[in-house]
């Protein structure tokens, strides 16, 4: 009878052991596993059933507003359909729906800066240019972003986390970069005088500041033997011109010295520069003057396009504004100054997108505009951008493509300094160290007001 009783017990013991560990299956047809969720960082567990899927975020709702001064998908162009086309399928997805506010120029500024007041964001994503930005960080305006996204992900843009960070963290982010600029040259012009292609000067690694002198030099003529020159190696708005060819040489105009901002007037590479810029216009006589006016960029592109100037700096979009040329255009990078090592490419109205400082769901805005954007088209849309600005070659097209892996987006708050020094150096002969001494203090109180006030 001991026996029979110790038999009935070690059974019952096995059957209670072999429940357990049924309870505790993963299989397919199990669906009693009350496991807490996985959290970040802890130990693995084991894979879920084939048909469990993790629950999509749910936004129950709400509203993400996205603010911008441009216009929003047009569904009459294959993008914009596109886009509208992945926008439903986030705004289903997530119970989400997407809403873009369409304002004037700089009115997004005011409209952010007004709801931080409220205690309420105008919208959840806003678009600035960087001017506009980094006094708005500076503000306490927008949100660094270091924590809802990971920007070491290869999706996102070359460069992004040098263009996109500002005082050591993370602010702006976009999907796709088509920024930059570089120089347009009439190839027109050039097989007409003889001149070498810039592109081949690029494979020789001799585009510098010496071969663009010598095409300019070759290129600015007397056509019509009245002794006044009517086509120039060279047209440029002063303001321009000078920024370009002071970063082009590993040049600055402003520079952080012990934790603070100040105006680099005093570095060697900038005055070089600016000695060039002067050389072309009144040495050399190869640069079109401007006239210090509000017709200076006009003058420029209708010289350009006219067939009346070999070379033009540009941004990436305006070879497309030249419906009326007949000549053929070329696009090449800026040349290298001989401090330089790598061609430069400046920008100063680079713009991304931004979130607002008071956004009540960052990490759930942050996960919904990533799903919206089309980075499977990254690629085809930045060539269909450069397709578009009317180039003469492939070769074009490709500099076009490459330029804005390594753009460099400039916010120069110079309170004027910087036209007045282009103008004097070019149109009136000054010498560039005394253009820059003269207006330091100018420029410094601006760097001053707007980059070292919060410090």
């Amino acid at each position: 009878m001991k026996n029979v009783k110790m038999l009935a017990m070690l059974m019952l013991a096995i059957a209670l052991i072999f429940t357990a560990a049924c309870s505790k299956s993963n299989g397919p047809n199990n669906e009693t596993d009350t496991s807490p969720p996985q959290q970040e960082g802890s130990p693995p567990q084991q894979a879920e059933a084939p048909n469990q899927e993790e629950p999509a975020l749910n936004m129950n709702g709400e509203t993400i507003r996205i603010l911008q001064w441009a216009s929003a998908p047009d569904p009459n162009t294959q993008e914009g359909e596109l886009m509208l086309a992945r926008q439903k399928e986030v705004e289903e997805k997530y119970n989400v729906k997407i809403e873009w506010v369409t304002v004037g120029w700089g009115e997004n500024v005011t409209m952010v800066a007004n709801a931080a007041l409220s205690g309420e964001p105008v919208a959840e994503i806003v678009n600035y240019v960087i001017y506009q930005a980094i006094p708005a960080i500076n503000q306490g305006l927008l949100l660094p972003v270091d924590d809802y996204f990971d920007f070491d992900d290869p999706k996102w843009p070359a460069g992004i986390k040098n263009y996109g960070s500002y005082e050591g963290k993370m602010y702006g982010f976009k999907s796709m970069v088509h920024s930059g600029s570089g120089i347009y040259y009439n190839k027109t012009l050039f097989e007409r005088e003889g001149l070498k292609d810039p592109h081949d000067l690029i494979a020789e690694d001799n585009w510098t500041w010496e071969s663009f002198l010598d095409i300019a030099q070759k290129a600015t003529k007397d056509t019509d033997g009245d002794g006044v020159t009517d086509q120039w190696g060279f047209t440029n708005v002063g303001g321009n011109l000078a920024r370009i060819l002071i970063y082009s040489n590993n040049g600055k105009l402003i520079d952080n010295r012990d934790g603070k901002y100040v105006f680099a007037y005093d570095d060697p590479n900038t005055v070089e520069a600016l000695h060039f810029m002067s050389d072309l216009f009144n040495v050399h006589k190869v640069a079109a003057p401007n006239k210090h006016g509000s017709d200076d960029y006009a003058d420029t592109q209708t010289l350009f396009s006219g067939g009346k100037a070999a070379m033009v700096t540009g941004e990436l979009w305006e070879g497309a504004t030249r419906t009326q040329m007949t000549d053929e255009q070329g696009f090449v990078p800026f040349p290298k100054g001989p401090k330089a090592t790598e061609f430069s490419n400046t920008i100063e109205n680079f713009e991304m997108w931004y979130m607002p400082a008071n956004v009540k769901r960052p990490k759930e805005v942050a996960a919904i505009w990533q799903e919206l954007q089309l980075w499977d088209r990254v690629g085809k849309a930045k060539r269909e951008g450069a397709e578009l600005q009317n180039l003469a070659s492939e070769k074009d097209i490709q500099v076009m493509l490459e330029i804005s892996d390594y753009v460099l987006p400039l916010f120069l708050p110079l309170g004027g300094a910087l036209g007045d020094i282009a103008w004097s150096v070019s149109g009136t002969g000054e010498a560039p160290e005394s253009a820059l001494e003269r207006n330091k203090q100018l420029a410094q109180d601006s760097i001053d007001a707007n980059l070292n006030a919060n410090k």
